[in-house]
């Protein structure tokens, strides 16, 4: 039997307050950008010419992508990398989006331990609004028909499949590589290394 946690987290309810203001029938049709466009929230490259006055130049190097909140509601903007393919793109926008969302500061000036709680809230919220539970549903109802491996989980939310892990991890408190069903009963597997 699906042993599903059945609480929803403070994260969950704010990414489906989000998630409230749009009209998604299929999880494919979640468009970040467009998600950022509606909230004010600019993009742009993470070059020089954009990033120099909020970082140093060898920065800009290293990052794939930082956000900027601005001091007004939750509006700023998003620097990522240029030439990034179309899934860590999405990914890492979520990320940033929900940095400015829920959070309204910058991490610049930041220790360590207060960065990494920031970046563990983000994650967590961005896993929710790319992979809300109300689209998981119909993986499950797959599942009755055929077994659904995480590649194909991954390709139905159209994300990598250690954002599937981490989302599905979220869910059942451990690694989940598949879903499936015997006698109408659905479970999960984990693969054994």
């Amino acid at each position: 039997m699906l042993q599903q946690l059945d609480t929803t987290d403070y994260w969950e309810e704010k990414a489906e307050k989000v998630l409230s203001n749009f009209k998604y029938n299929n999880p494919d049709e979640i468009d970040i950008e467009d998600i950022c466009w509606k909230y004010g929230i600019k993009i742009k490259p993470l070059d020089i010419t954009f990033a120099e006055p909020y970082l140093d130049s060898e920065d800009i190097y290293f990052l794939k992508s930082f956000a900027l909140p601005s001091e007004v509601d939750r509006r700023g903007t998003i620097f990522l990398k240029p030439g990034l393919n179309a899934i860590e793109r999405k990914l890492l926008l979520a990320e940033e989006f929900c940095h400015i969302y829920a959070h309204h500061s910058s991490q610049l000036s930041l220790d360590i331990h207060s960065i990494n709680k920031l970046e563990n809230q983000a994650k967590r919220m961005s896993a929710y609004i790319l992979m809300p539970n109300k689209f998981i549903q119909n993986v499950y109802n797959a599942a009755i028909e055929q077994p659904v491996l995480i590649s194909n989980i991954a390709d139905y939310f159209v994300v990598t499949e250690e954002f599937a892990h981490y989302r599905l991890e979220l869910i059942f408190n451990r690694k989940v590589d598949s879903i499936f069903a015997i006698r109408g009963k659905v479970g999960f597997m984990e693969w054994l290394e």
